[in-house]
């Protein structure tokens, strides 16, 4: 079928090339395409939820805003921590391909289910969800592993390409939510996102041959990526540990960015632009657009990077970057305590921000599969995300304190 005539997935390839991106880009197997189209789908649908939960939650179904900012965190948390028995489940039955399709199906279901404006269906939609995020999050990484060998030189830069993809997908969820929810009407926003979710469905039935190969490298393009190095067991459960704490943590941090940081930008700032307002829940995908502008840049200068510093310094810096990332509002928060302020302090937060995110999301997820024993990547996917799961709770906690 993919033979006989151009398919989307190499057109989607091609406008992902340009003349200096095509060196690195070539690289890869169209199977990565693939899979960041996908990613894609189901991204820009959960952008366009992670946009709208706290509003919906309080409009729709009566809660709080501190009631609301809590479960948005618990609901999150949730996604992340069932990802830890999905990813058994993905290594012992189903396989990454299976579990993929299964977990676009469950997610199409259950954004359709959120379509029903009756405020007292939010326990249809809601297991729905989070099963399908159980059995998709850890399968994309475990995808990966069919693509590249773990001490593949390119595997750093295709989870870069992926998460490209995936802001690029966050970014068009946000802008989506801010146009399509009229008064406290959600219909049309969570229909957006059910589509997505078909489409992502038909895209991997048609499309999971593509992730079954693992091509050689043709030529060498990061020379001075990591190669194998003999590390105990012992040595190798540190790294992970560490890893999934500054996962906690950095989750914690970006975690406002749906909460606190949207109230900041809803009540605190001065959203007018040139004679108009923008809309908070455009701040929300202000992160993932600026992804898509430094992402290319650090595609570019990871050869160079390598070279200075290991790659745990590199995660190291991106929590540094965070907490100068909130450091920023203590200023504006001090001097200003009753005033809305301008819109650059809420820009150089989610600046530094994005480059913690870089840093830290990215190269983690790259050194994690390298370090995961291969039958158990799902597994350790699913620790890793249930770090995450920990990170949100405690990010909707410290997120309810903007109420007080």
């Amino acid at each position: 079928m993919f033979a006989s005539c151009p398919s989307v997935f190499s057109r989607f390839h091609r406008w992902l090339f340009g003349t200096h991106r095509q060196r690195i880009l070539s690289q890869h197997p169209r199977g990565l395409y693939l899979l960041c189209l996908v990613v894609i789908c189901e991204r820009w649908a959960a952008s366009i939820l992670s946009s709208l939960v706290v509003l919906m939650l309080g409009e729709r179904y009566g809660f709080s805003r501190g009631d609301s900012l809590r479960l948005a965190g618990l609901y999150s948390a949730a996604s992340y921590i069932l990802t830890l028995p999905g990813g058994l489940v993905l290594d012992r039955l189903l396989g990454a391909q299976r579990a993929l399709v299964a977990g676009l199906a469950l997610l199409f279901v259950g954004y359709a289910a959120l379509t029903l404006s009756l405020s007292d269906v939010l326990w249809l939609p809601v297991p729905l969800l989070l099963l399908g995020h159980a059995l998709f999050k850890p399968s994309t990484q475990v995808a990966m592993v069919f693509l590249y060998d773990r001490y593949d030189p390119r595997l750093d830069s295709a989870q870069i390409i992926c998460y490209l993809s995936i802001n690029v997908a966050a970014s068009a969820g946000s802008l989506c939510a801010g146009l399509l929810v009229q008064g406290n009407s959600f219909r049309a926003a969570f229909s957006l996102a059910a589509a997505l979710l078909l489409i992502g469905c038909m895209v991997m039935l048609f499309g999971k041959d593509r992730l079954r190969l693992r091509p050689k490298i043709s030529t060498p393009f990061l020379s001075s990526a990591p190669v194998p190095i003999a590390m105990s067991v012992l040595k190798r459960v540190q790294i992970i540990s560490a890893l999934t704490l500054t996962m906690m943590l950095f989750t914690v941090g970006f975690g406002q960015v749906e909460g606190a940081l949207f109230l900041w930008a809803q009540d605190r700032t001065d959203r007018i632009l040139f004679g108009l307002q923008i809309p908070s829940a455009w701040f929300v995908g202000l992160p993932s657009f600026l992804v898509l502008l430094l992402a290319p840049v650090q595609l570019a200068l990871l050869p160079k990077l390598r070279q200075r510093w290991s790659t745990p310094q590199l995660i190291a810096l991106g929590l540094v970057a965070v907490v100068l990332a909130f450091a920023v509002l203590i200023p504006p928060a001090l001097l200003s305590p009753c005033h809305r302020v301008s819109m650059l302090w809420l820009l150089s937060c989610m600046t530094l921000l994005v480059v913690g995110e870089l840093l830290i999301g990215p190269l983690g997820l790259s050194l994690l599969v390298r370090l995961a024993p291969p039958r158990f990547v799902g597994v350790v996917m699913g620790i890793w995300y249930v770090a995450g799961a920990v990170g949100c709770w405690l990010a909707g906690e410290v997120g309810a304190l903007w109420m007080k």
